[in-house]
């Protein structure tokens, strides 16, 4: 009551509402972000965290485990993410034998479970029908990766062949692809049956053998594409040089071993050490602009080189989904990896969801407002708007005060106060709390 006399109840009103307000906007974010956790997107505190500027940026990164994504270019990293998932799957919808199996060939090729998910499977051989082999093919040129089973009557392919192998195995056959359903010679001639049936069959195994398993497909991109991996030359002891796959950096590269391709995962990694480095040593605004100039490229290469991994990344796990009955797909989402960028989502949402709750109800209110605004400073360090640090991407301009710090301000004058007990669950608790000193003040008096 002594609060009342002191305060009007126009301010007592607004205080309250202000404390509802902000409460309600704690609630209402978390609600939305737990909303999403059965979506196809789950909300993620990634983005955000990895785009963390100021003195605090290296701290808020790490909170996300990967903040350069370096380990979506590596195999194995990637390979076993994968075989964990195709677990976690499996158990989750309940799959039976046929659908493991099928799983396994959608990643791998093989219906059976890799033993050792970090390295590249084998690729499975694939084979048509084909009674015999035309006179004028020979496949000893290509015996790698065409051959012909004269036991089993089969053309089987083992690999993806390269179009120089294919254009040597059609040119000696004297068949065209057909305007119509009649097959012809290059002289327009009515074509031999043998090498039609030939045509047809290696054409139908060409197709086959260029849908690639993902994880055939992923070491393509990350192990076998010269333009992302590099190609680099090695001296041997014969004095020439030995050609592999691979990118030495600037600094490593000597007369023994040099790059005759630069790669750009390479090249993306040194870009993130100058960026890191540039940043680190930026004190006067022309080095914070050389910064954000960096950070541009970052970004765009970034795009280039880990996008695709990410996208076969979403593509695989879509056709896994297409594997599942009615009654599994009602089973609804997979739980989420309990991730490092996953544990501080979780920390976020339901931090917003119980302070929410707490502000609007008046419970534990001091409390309540300080853990929202500790909360809030973590978000504002993120991004602070100090001098020299880059601005956060939108359409707010500010200078040591945003809306974040705005909103911490008021939640310490909220805990400054007793809102609770002027309007909440904490006028009942304390009412509880003075009739029982009350009355043992008033039993002491008797007593004594």
């Amino acid at each position: 009551m002594n609060d009342l006399k002191r305060v009007s109840w126009i301010a007592i009103t607004l205080i309250v509402l202000l404390r509802i307000s902000i409460g309600w906007q704690f609630l209402y974010e978390g609600m939305w972000k737990y909303d999403t956790l059965d979506s196809p997107k789950p909300w993620s505190a990634e983005g955000y965290l990895k785009s963390s500027q100021g003195p605090f940026r290296d701290y808020f990164r790490s909170m996300t485990g990967d903040p350069n994504d370096l380990n979506w270019l590596n195999y194995e990293r990637v390979s076993q993410q994968w075989a964990d998932w195709q677990r976690r799957f499996a158990s989750h919808y309940n799959l039976d034998e046929k659908q493991i199996a099928a799983l396994n060939r959608l990643f791998s090729g093989s219906s059976k479970s890799l033993s050792d998910p970090s390295k590249v499977p084998s690729l499975p051989a694939v084979s048509q029908n084909l009674d015999q082999l035309p006179e004028s093919v020979d496949l000893s040129r290509v015996k790698d990766t065409v051959t012909y089973d004269e036991k089993a009557k089969k053309l089987i392919v083992k690999q993806p062949m390269l179009p120089s192998e294919e254009s040597r195995v059609l040119g000696q056959i004297n068949v065209i692809e057909p305007t119509s359903k009649k097959y012809t010679t290059r002289d327009g001639k009515e074509a031999d049956p043998v090498e039609v049936k030939f045509y047809q069959a290696f054409n139908r195994l060409k197709d086959l053998s260029r849908r690639l398993p993902y994880r055939q497909q992923l070491a393509a991109m990350l192990k076998g594409d010269p333009d992302r991996v590099g190609v680099v030359g090695r001296l041997n002891e014969r004095g020439s040089f030995d050609i592999e796959m691979g990118t030495v950096s600037a600094q490593e590269e000597t007369q023994a071993e040099t790059n005759i391709r630069y790669g750009q995962i390479q090249e993306y990694k040194d870009l993130v050490r100058d960026y890191e480095t540039a940043l680190d040593k930026a004190a006067i605004s022309y080095q914070y602009d050389h910064a954000n100039l960096l950070s541009r490229k970052l970004a765009m290469l970034r795009s280039e080189v880990v996008s695709p991994v990410k996208a076969l990344d979403d593509e695989v796990k879509e056709k896994a989904m297409e594997l599942l009955t009615k009654e599994q797909f009602a089973k609804g989402p997979m739980p989420l990896e309990n991730t490092p960028t996953h544990a501080a989502s979780m920390k976020a949402m339901w931090g917003l969801l119980i302070l929410g709750v707490l502000l609007i109800c008046g419970l534990g209110t001091r409390i309540a407002a300080l853990g929202g605004a500790f909360m809030l400073l973590n978000f504002y360090l993120v991004y602070p708007p100090w001098p020299g640090v880059p601005p956060a991407p939108g359409p707010e301009h500010a200078l040591f005060i945003n809306k974040n710090m705005i909103e911490i301000i008021a939640l310490l004058a909220i805990a400054a106060t007793p809102s609770g007990s002027w309007f909440g669950l904490d006028s009942i608790f304390s009412g509880l709390f003075l009739r029982k000193k009350d009355t043992e003040e008033q039993t002491q008096i008797q007593s004594a």
